[in-house]
Parts: C-alpha cells; sequence; structure tokens
C-alpha cells in the first residue's frame, strides 16, 4: 500500500523518491478516502509498458491521474463540451491532492497497478468559476433500485440469472456519477419478505420495508417486460421513484413498445442506462453551482447553545452553495448571518437538507434556518 502528495513545484524524479519514502514511513490505516468522495476516484486500472520499469511506473501513474481527472470532471461537469474545454486548459497536476496504490506489480518494462485518486476540492472549484463553468457535487440522498422482470408465468425480483436483474447489479455496481444508488442483495431472506409480486404492485408496506432494509431514502421501481404484436416481440419498460415511506414522486423514462429483433440484451441494456441517465442529469440540474454572479441573503440563526452554534457554521462552510459566510450578530440564543449563495433555490434547500437544515421564510418576510 503506498501513498503520494502532490508536490507541484518538483521535479518527476523528487515525487518517484517522496514516493518511494512514504511508503516505507506510513500505515495502511493512513489512507482512509477522498474527505470529500465527490472529487475521488478508487479502482483505475492501468497496465502500461516502456523501455523501463521506472518509465512504465511513472507512464501508468500519469495515465491513472488522467483516468480519474476525466472521470471526476465527467461526473461534476455532465457535459463533454465543458470537459473537453477544461481538460484542454487544464495542467492536472495542479488538482492532485494525493494518490494511494492499492495493488501493483512492477516488471521489466511493465506497471500493472490500481489506484486512487483525490482531487482538491478547493482549487478546482475556483478553477470552475474562472473559467465561468456551472457544476454539480452534491450527493443524492441513497437511492434503492427494484428491479422485477415481468414473465410470463410470474415476477421475478431475486433471480441471480435472469438478464434484467443481474444488468441493474452491474451498472448499479459501477455507477459513477452523484446519484447514490443500492441494491438489495438476491437472498433467501430478501426473497421471501420482499416478494416480486408485492414489489411490483407497489405494494406500500412492502416497499417500506425495502427502504428501511436497504438504510434508503428513496426507492426506484423499474419493471420489464416482453409482449408480442402478432409474431414481433415488444418490450416495455417502466420506472417510478418513491419515497422510503412509499408515497409516489415521479414516472421516469416510460418506454412502451420498443421492438425487439435480435437484440433484446441491447435493448435492456438501453433501457437500464436511460433510466440511470435520466435521475443522474435531474440530480445534477437540481444542485448546480453557478460561477458567476452571488446572492445574497441574511437569515437567523436560532440555536440552543454554543456547540449547536459552531454546528451551524461548519455546515455552511462546508456547502459549496454557500460561497461566503458573515456574522452580523452573535447571542445565546442565536445569531444573524449573511449567506452568498452561488446556486438555484433547488440546489441551496438540497443543499441544507444535506446537513438537516431548511430554509424557512416568515410572515414577516425574514428568513431562519431551522433544522428538519
Amino acid at each position: 500500500m503506498r501513498i503520494a502528495p502532490i508536490c507541484r513545484n518538483c521535479p518527476a524524479s523528487w515525487i518517484l523518491s517522496a514516493w518511494f519514502l512514504l511508503a516505507g514511513t506510513l500505515p495502511a490505516a493512513a489512507f482512509d478516502q477522498c474527505p470529500q468522495p465527490q472529487f475521488g476516484v478508487s479502482g483505475i486500472t492501468i497496465d502500461t509498458t516502456a523501455a523501463t520499469a521506472a518509465e512504465a511506473q511513472t507512464n501508468g501513474i500519469t495515465e491513472a491521474a488522467s483516468l480519474g481527472f476525466q472521470r471526476v470532471l465527467n461526473r461534476l461537469l455532465r457535459s463533454d463540451i465543458a470537459v473537453e474545454a477544461f481538460l484542454a486548459e487544464a495542467s492536472i497536476d495542479q488538482f492532485v491532492d494525493f494518490y494511494h496504490i492499492s495493488e501493483e506489480n512492477s516488471l521489466e518494462g511493465r506497471y500493472i497497478a490500481v489506484l486512487d485518486y483525490c482531487f482538491d476540492a478547493t482549487r478546482l472549484r475556483a478553477a470552475f468559476r474562472a473559467a465561468g463553468l456551472e457544476w454539480a457535487e452534491l450527493k443524492s440522498p441513497r437511492i434503492l433500485v427494484l428491479p422485477v422482470w415481468l414473465a410470463p408465468d410470474g415476477a421475478r425480483a431475486w433471480q441471480v440469472d435472469n438478464e434484467w436483474l443481474a444488468g441493474w447489479r452491474d451498472v448499479v455496481e459501477t455507477a459513477d456519477g452523484l446519484v447514490d444508488f443500492t441494491l438489495l442483495k438476491p437472498t433467501i431472506l430478501n426473497e421471501r419478505s420482499l416478494r416480486a409480486e408485492d414489489i411490483v404492485a407497489a405494494d406500500r408496506a412492502t416497499l417500506r420495508r425495502a427502504a428501511t432494509v436497504a438504510g434508503a431514502e428513496q426507492i426506484m421501481l423499474v419493471t420489464a417486460r416482453l409482449d408480442y404484436d402478432g409474431s414481433q416481440p415488444m418490450l416495455a419498460v417502466d420506472g417510478e421513484l418513491f419515497t422510503a415511506g412509499a408515497e409516489a414522486l415521479t414516472v421516469l423514462a416510460r418506454m412502451v413498445d420498443r421492438p425487439v429483433y435480435d437484440n433484446l440484451s441491447e435493448q435492456l441494456d438501453f433501457a437500464r442506462k436511460q433510466i440511470l441517465s435520466e435521475l443522474e442529469t435531474g440530480w445534477h440540474r437540481a444542485n448546480i453551482i453557478e460561477g458567476g454572479e452571488t446572492r445574497k441573503i441574511t437569515v437567523s440563526v436560532p440555536v440552543s447553545g454554543l456547540q449547536d452554534w459552531v454546528s451551524r457554521l461548519e455546515a455552511f462552510r462546508s456547502l459549496a452553495v454557500i460561497d461566503k459566510v458573515v456574522i452580523r450578530k452573535l447571542d445565546m440564543t442565536g445569531g444573524l448571518v449573511s449567506l452568498s449563495f452561488v446556486g438555484n433555490d433547488a440546489a441551496i434547500a438540497n443543499a441544507l437538507a444535506a446537513r438537516n437544515l431548511r430554509l424557512v421564510r416568515r410572515e414577516d418576510g425574514s428568513t431562519v434556518i431551522k433544522p428538519l
């Protein structure tokens, strides 16, 4: 296990020397994860060759940084044009905080490794603002995906060899955006307590139970079935989003009567990706941070004590949608604070909710921030 910080003004040979030194001095427990996981990437696999082992290693680490940086940009910017423009001007080294080598094998002229990269959130935000870009970085509440295949002889929700269900396990495992998807394991206990027939019927008690087991705040029910129009197979896929309390929120990517020829696997994969993309895009748009002008509002912040006040300030300063915090007044019952926002109303509400806070407008027109 190796961890290396980045020295931005050092020659590559110095960086590699420091890297080997750290390998012998840092315990394995020193690497936890990126302080802000949205700005990190794990499990980057590289396999590079060169004239010497040292060159292959240097090339491999550089390649991993490039791959990781592009994945982070795709996640935060969600625009191919913006990513390409930013990469054309950016020097990746200036944004790397540290990297971690979890596995490696150095051979003569070849380097194989698995790396994790953490990029500096503060510097990256500043660069986005300087470039006039809009981005999102807030992770969504956990969403439980409940896929069901409607076969002629009944619903299937737990079979490991079903292509629709297995495909969802694959795409959720590799999802790399801001939406936090999760699945329940296909165990006998889950199969008996969460029957496929009840799931597809959106039985409220069953959905609530599933959300509790998964520790999820929302549920995405996605069903697929194969019908026939004469001899022509037709695929119908529906998706619906629910709260953890089984209240319907919205319909997702309804795909009705898509003809299937010899490409059922492709159609199923297309449906899965379309639904995930719809959710990712919707969440990203709702949580955009604007790199331009800020909006300033002054809010009351009632607290029950000093620790409560410290917690509120820490929450404000941890949110990227809040660009600046100015304390106007403070006493034992709370304070008056001016907040400069760089996001839309939805982004502000979601960011505060992530810290269990909400913005409330009083009848007299004043604004207060309270716990959820």
